[in-house]
């Protein structure tokens, strides 16, 4: 496999694939998948503990054009590929935990908000995301995501779609759905605070968001349709892909819904 130095981590490939995390003692500590490589590692979830490991590398695996032409659900093949390492290399990394990340609290300025359908191709893998993840953004309003990351603003991805939708694509918290069967359902995702962003080659108007601090609202993810204010928030904001939303006084339930928890009843 190709191999880097962690501190030449910038250069890694922006393509699919796994990587390998270790040194020359110990090769295999940890093992991880990622859409871009090189995205995932500019600000990775584990890198206070990846920096503290002795003359680190970083080994990776990228998923050939082949492969890639004949696949139609990356993030399940990066996670089988990613179990597989992991069940034969048993890297003791995996199995620790990390310190969490610092909340996010802002008093004035912008606050941004991503709109995504369930039924839009790609969509989906964000079903399977985890704290630290880049957050891939379709819009054409670039100068708003710029000014966003100038700022280190919060960007909020929402999910917009119908129950039929959210089965479809095998949303495992249904259940939780069931009361809004004939409305359109909008689930909080996740939030980033921007750190950067880069413009992939396939596409003029779909960046990727890597967060100095991030949170993804699973297990399950926050639904909004019941929570005070947020039908005067969805006509005046949830109508456009990316927008603004700082004077909506909704935005505040976004900003500290770490601290009321996740159910879904009015705060």
């Amino acid at each position: 496999m190709p191999v880097l130095p962690y501190s030449s981590r910038r250069e890694l490939p922006p393509k699919p694939g796994i990587y390998y995390m270790g040194n020359c003692v110990c090769p295999v500590m940890y093992i991880g998948l990622a859409r871009n490589l090189k995205n995932r590692h500019i600000n990775h979830h584990r890198q206070e503990q990846f920096e503290n490991i002795e003359n680190a590398v970083i080994h990776y695996h990228v998923l050939t054009d082949d492969l890639l032409a004949k696949i139609t659900d990356l993030r399940k093949v990066l996670i089988r590929l990613e179990k597989q390492a992991i069940k034969h290399y048993k890297p003791f990394l995996n199995n620790t935990s990390i310190s969490e990340q610092p909340a996010f609290a802002t008093l004035h300025g912008s606050i941004y908000i991503q709109v995504h359908k369930v039924s839009q191709a790609g969509y989906c893998g964000h079903f399977d995301g985890q704290d630290g993840d880049e957050l891939g953004i379709d819009t054409g309003r670039l100068s708003m995501l710029m000014r966003a990351i100038k700022e280190q603003r919060p960007v909020f991805l929402i999910a917009s779609g119908y129950y039929e939708e959210y089965e479809s694509e095998e949303y495992s918290n249904l259940s939780e759905l069931v009361p809004y069967r004939n409305d359109r359902i909008y689930l909080l995702v996740s939030r980033f605070v921007p750190y950067g962003y880069e413009q992939p080659n396939y596409s003029s108007d779909k960046y990727f968001l890597y967060g100095a601090t991030s949170k993804v609202f699973i297990n399950p993810y926050v639904i909004l349709n019941n929570r005070p204010g947020f039908e005067e928030f969805r006509r005046s904001y949830l109508r456009l892909g990316f927008t603004n939303c700082e004077r909506s006084p909704f935005t505040k339930q976004l900003l500290h819904l770490d601290q009321l928890g996740r159910n879904n009843s009015p705060t």
